[in-house]
């Protein structure tokens, strides 16, 4: 029977502990080994014999465990936070492992291919898994695009957080996004409902004509080109005046101006709050149900609320003569019907779910008292803005107490109603009014850019398939398995049980030190 030569190691090690001191000639008939080899792997175990803990590692279940820590230092440091392998080998070397396995930086460069290739084997192993299942899966898009040394295209499914697309690219035009999107949903066999995106042309012509769906303006821009617009102004106006204010000091001969720019600054702050409470009730409005009555709301009613909004924001420009320097305004009411389209959008698709039900006093209830409880629930549970998270407890309650005073409430089996709660969650997680998600991954890819000095192709294919297939949310869910309804092996420990053993360390060679010639003395 052959062994590896840690194997060896770890056989010596074992003869050693449990019988004691031992004749060279015996343990090499027991172990099956030569004389010379039992010999020479005595001395190596002395000679890593330096520290207290240094025997635990030479144990079956050390080895194992020091296989473990090798990759998962790899797989959290360099895979997900962009660490590079010779901060990872000073690290290995600080633990006191560099006798114990090979922590170089070569050695660690080539455990980091060896589990590239896994990763990558394992994603297209459990997507071709999971492609084309027997239940046609819809997805709610969303679309942008990132720079760097390339344009990197980044297309996910909201409601999952599944990353359909991460390519890099030479170009952002509409061809381009046409050629990845239609082959990543064709290897997927997805259809999409609606398209979330920002006003480029190429990404609504994408969305109407090629992935035949409706094109949803993203509110996450919507409020950003406002706050970029007439709240940077505002801003910018309160900051001089509180500077010039506070170069004034307590001279008496500065007090008529001090309370000239005093009434300005109190002028400008009641324009700041009415220019955020008018953010906040875009905010409101932008929703299937009313906050303040409950009731379903159309794409017509969300548009007549945004545009009293956005008159409001018009007469405060006007009145307190505030530059639209980038056309805030003007862009943002042009995209209006657009902000909006997302309500009909999710209300067609609650209708054609619920046409299997032939029971009206059922639709009726499913439509008017569990979703707009479930949809306040998840919208409180979601906000992070504690004046959101106000607004949206105000109307859940409302909500759940119409949900529990239905008399369908208390009369459905309980399986039956389990099973409309488990639709009613899925249904309510599919209003998606904001590309948030994929602007964060931009900011993660970003960052990773920046710590890796430049991403290759294949490690943003190994980012995907962590993102995807690893990474959880509270509830341990991943991303394949919020969107295929479907559990895969945990990438990591497939990687453990993939990944060869850890190469052996080595002896380093000394480099000798210069010597300098020494000169016979001559005589002046």
């Amino acid at each position: 029977m052959k062994f590896t030569i840690g194997e060896r190691v770890q056989k010596v090690f074992q003869s050693v502990s449990s019988q004691g001191r031992q004749t060279l000639r015996g343990m090499a008939e027991r172990l099956g080994l030569s004389k010379s080899s039992v010999h020479r792997h005595q001395q190596t175990i002395a000679r890593r014999n330096q520290y207290p803990e240094s025997g635990c590692w030479e144990s079956a279940s050390g080895a194992k465990w020091l296989h473990r820590l090798v990759i998962a230092s790899i797989f959290v440091f360099c895979f997900k936070r962009g660490v590079g392998c010779e901060s990872l080998s000073e690290f290995f070397q600080l633990l006191r492992l560099e006798q114990h396995v090979g922590v170089s930086v070569s050695s660690l460069r080539k455990i980091r291919s060896q589990m590239e290739t896994q990763v990558l084997h394992y994603q297209q192993v459990q997507q071709s898994a999971l492609a084309h299942s027997e239940l046609p899966i819809e997805v709610c898009a969303s679309v942008d695009e990132t720079f760097f040394e390339q344009v990197l295209l980044v297309m996910l499914d909201v409601p999952s957080g599944f990353i359909l697309v991460e390519e890099l690219a030479d170009d952002y035009r509409y061809t381009t996004w046409q050629q990845h999107t239609q082959r990543a949903l064709t290897e997927l066999g997805f259809t999409v409902r609606y398209c979330v995106s920002d006003r480029a042309k190429g990404l609504i012509k994408l969305a109407l004509q090629d992935l035949a769906c409706p094109s949803v303006a993203d509110l996450f821009h919507v409020l950003r080109d406002l706050s970029q617009g007439l709240g940077g102004e505002l801003g910018q106006r309160l900051f001089r005046v509180n500077r010039r204010l506070n170069d004034l000091g307590e001279h008496p001969e500065t007090a008529a101006l001090k309370q000239q720019l005093e009434t300005e600054h109190q002028t400008l702050q009641m324009a700041q709050t009415q220019y955020q409470d008018c953010l906040h009730q875009l905010t409101l409005a932008v929703h299937p149900f009313d906050l303040r009555q409950g009731i379903p709301q159309t794409s017509a009613q969300v548009a007549v609320q945004l545009s009293a909004q956005l008159q409001v924001l018009k007469t405060l420009k006007k009145s307190h003569q505030l530059p639209d320097k980038i056309g805030c305004l003007p862009k943002v009411e042009g995209q209006i019907p657009d902000l909006s389209a997302s309500i009909d959008c999710w209300w067609t698709w609650v209708q054609q779910n619920l046409e299997v039900q032939p029971d009206l006093p059922t639709r009726d209830w499913v439509q008017n008292a569990l979703l707009p409880a479930l949809y306040w629930e998840q919208q409180t549970q979601r906000t992070k803005n504690p004046r959101l998270k106000a607004a949206y407890q105000q109307a859940r309650q409302p909500a759940q107490i119409a949900l529990m005073a239905h008399p369908l409430t208390t009369t459905l089996a309980p399986a039956q109603l389990e099973q409309w709660q488990a639709w009613a969650t899925w249904m309510v997680s599919k209003f998606q009014r904001a590309s948030s998600a994929v602007e964060g991954r931009n900011g993660y890819l970003s960052q990773m850019h920046h710590n890796r000095r430049g991403l290759s192709a294949r490690r943003l294919g190994v980012m995907t398939t962590i993102h995807n297939f690893y990474l959880k949310r509270p509830d341990g869910s991943t991303a394949a398995e919020r969107l295929f309804g479907k559990s895969s092996p945990d990438l990591f420990e497939s990687l453990i049980q993939q990944m060869p053993p850890l190469p052996q360390a080595r002896r380093r060679k000394v480099t000798a030190k210069p010597t300098t010639v020494a000169l016979p003395t001559v005589p002046a």
